[in-house]
């Protein structure tokens, strides 16, 4: 998250109108490449424009050219944002530039977040901060260089001082560890949206204009490598949001034609909102979003805690994996009894306002975990199939026969140290052996010693 104050890395949005009062629209000249200089009073740095050095300066294009070569021949063929930040920073570091820290701002597509930062400090791991929706509107943003630099448009090149301090308190920050020269480029991507990119010199003397003129030669080539190589991830990251992390991990290494199915061994948890057909009947559209999203936030923090996968929404259930590590199915189902456990301890904690309305039935199986592309033509669904999915489908609906809220199969029981009481030999709607039900010892009910199940396959009926 990013710290209070720091908003250097903060929201990031598309272009917006510019800011004349800051800019030296002397410098604005077509071709001048230092066009949109900020001048702070008190900086004497740059009262008189120097040109870019001169493309005949033998030293200056060389630099230039073994910057562009690695970029086409390396730095794009980074695996991530973060990578290539450190790859740029460690050739321009190479090329004489004396950078002590640097930063990647890029917009992003994800529910909780409007954007990520990048930070790349000398000596040190690269850092990453996210930035929530509503960002934008805070005074932190609002006196940030990203803002500037996205709402004009232009470079924010300037050496640090009080006046800096006062326009951008993040360079007093910034200043107090030692920074002296702050540059901050405005990159547009295809979809015009600005993406800053910064570099900071704790040098005495800070960026030479050699430095700055670099960077400038660099950004437009830089751009559509940066956002090529975000865009991965932000897309990565979207199909992961609807499809789970482990079935996007397939579909983007391939597995798009309809008939691929992923196998694994996996604890698997159903949780279930009970009475939600007569809740749709009571109460008002809206009413029922927010219930079904109470519920959800019920389920699946347990789940994200405990090292699951919610691998998909059905209606009003949640189903979630826990892949198994190795050969021992217990810690994969350990990890599932604790989401169960801690699903229903957040539903206890709800106020009983909203208890009223929201009963919630878990099922727990031990089996192979299946999932994989159906449908028709080019609109398809990655989702859960298989005989195991359907023993937890139908192991959830015997929750209300029973009167317990959290049941087990003996696959799954026999695999978890906490006590639990065989209920009994029920049969599964579809099936035609009888599957035993464990629940969790409660009551003063003597715990049971489940039998590992046989490697029998349940037969489904016919006509089912």
């Amino acid at each position: 998250m990013t710290a209070p104050g720091d908003a250097e890395g903060c929201a990031l949005s598309v272009r917006g109108k510019k800011m004349p009062d800051l800019i030296d629209t002397k410098l604005q000249k077509p071709g001048n490449q230092l066009s949109g200089r900020l001048l702070i009073p008190g900086d004497n740095r740059y009262a008189v424009a120097t040109a870019v050095p001169n493309a005949l300066d033998s030293a200056y294009a060389d630099r230039k050219a073994e910057l562009l070569r690695w970029l086409i021949e390396e730095g794009r063929f980074a695996p991530d944002t973060g990578r290539l930040l450190e790859m740029l920073c460690e050739k321009l570091t190479g090329l004489g530039a004396p950078i002590a820290r640097a930063t990647a701002h890029v917009r992003t597509l994800h529910p909780e977040f409007r954007g990520v930062s990048r930070i790349w400090r000398r000596g040190q791991s690269t850092e990453i901060r996210t930035s929530r929706h509503g960002i934008e509107t805070t005074s932190d943003y609002q006196k940030s260089p990203v803002q500037h630099v996205i709402e004009t448009g232009q470079w924010l090149d300037t050496v640090l001082s009080e006046a800096t301090d006062r326009r951008f308190p993040i360079l007093a920050t910034l200043r107090a560890e030692g920074i002296t020269h702050y540059v901050m480029a405005p990159l547009m991507f295809s979809n015009r949206i600005v993406t800053p990119v910064s570099w900071a010199s704790d040098a005495p003397g800070g960026f030479t204009e050699a430095d700055v003129g670099l960077f400038r030669d660099l950004v437009p080539a830089f751009a559509p490598v940066l956002e090529v190589t975000a865009g991965r991830r932000i897309y990565g990251e979207l199909l992961a949001t609807y499809v789970g992390r482990d079935p996007c991990a397939q579909i983007m290494a391939g597995a798009v034609q309809r008939g691929n199915v992923h196998h694994i061994k996996a604890a698997m948890l159903l949780a279930d909102l009970r009475g939600f057909s007569q809740l749709t009947d009571e109460l008002p559209e809206e009413r029922i979003v927010e219930l079904l999203n109470a519920f959800f936030d019920l389920v699946v923090p347990g789940v994200n805690g405990s090292g699951g996968d919610v691998l998909k929404y059905v209606g009003d259930a949640v189903i979630a994996i826990f892949p198994v590590n190795g050969d021992d199915p217990a810690p994969a189902c350990g990890s599932a009894l604790a989401a169960a456990q801690a699903t229903l301890a957040a539903l206890q904690a709800l106020p009983s306002e909203v208890q009223q309305h929201i009963s919630i039935d878990i099922a727990l199986h031990y089996g192979d975990a299946a999932y994989g592309n159906i449908g028709s033509g080019n609109r398809l669904d990655f989702t859960a199939i298989g005989r195991d999915i359907n023993i937890l489908s139908r192991l959830e609906l015997l929750c209300k026969d029973v009167g317990r809220p959290l049941l087990m199969t003996d696959a799954f029981a026999v695999e978890v140290a906490a006590p639990v009481f065989e209920i009994g030999h029920f049969e599964l709607r579809g099936f035609r052996q009888h599957q035993s039900v464990y629940g969790l010892c409660q009551g003063g009910e003597v715990p049971s010693i489940p039998r590992r199940p046989l490697d029998v396959r349940f037969t489904p009926k016919s006509g089912h």
